[in-house]
């Protein structure tokens, strides 16, 4: 249950850090399709986004989808960049995971791109005066 909440937390950042870059079209989903895809309504240029949570950097299915997300081009053979949301405290060893990969080295995979995501702060309601109650 915790590992949902925390994908949910994860897609909504990423979705909000995708708007302000200004890819503001959201795409309808398609099987085999990546958990986020946006369009940018300017240009027309397409990004993926998919959410990495702490156990799935062990998975295998993670990975395959890491490497077939990675490698997807468009039409024109032009690469698709690709946000990947992390919790910042896995970070690094998402990064490392991609250069285990060869997604991302010091020759390649200037087109996928790890977004970092603070933890989730509990949102306290604002207590009524006491003045108020009376």
């Amino acid at each position: 249950m915790a590992d949902s909440q925390a994908r949910v937390r994860l897609r909504q950042e990423l979705n909000a850090h995708l708007i302000e870059l200004g890819y503001s079209w959201l795409r309808p989903a398609k099987a085999g399709a990546p958990e986020i895809v946006r369009i940018s309504p300017l240009r027309g240029r397409i990004v993926y986004g998919m959410t990495v949570l702490r156990s799935d950097l062990e998975r295998k299915h993670c990975h395959d989808r890491l490497v077939a997300f990675s490698q997807r081009r468009t039409r024109h053979r032009s690469s698709i960049l690709f946000f990947i949301g992390v919790e910042q405290a896995d970070q690094a060893d998402l990064e490392a995971l991609l250069e285990r990969l060869e997604i991302r080295g010091s020759a390649r995979g200037g087109h996928v791109h790890v977004v970092p995501i603070g933890t989730a702060q509990k949102k306290t309601r604002p207590r009524a005066a006491a003045a108020s109650r009376s």
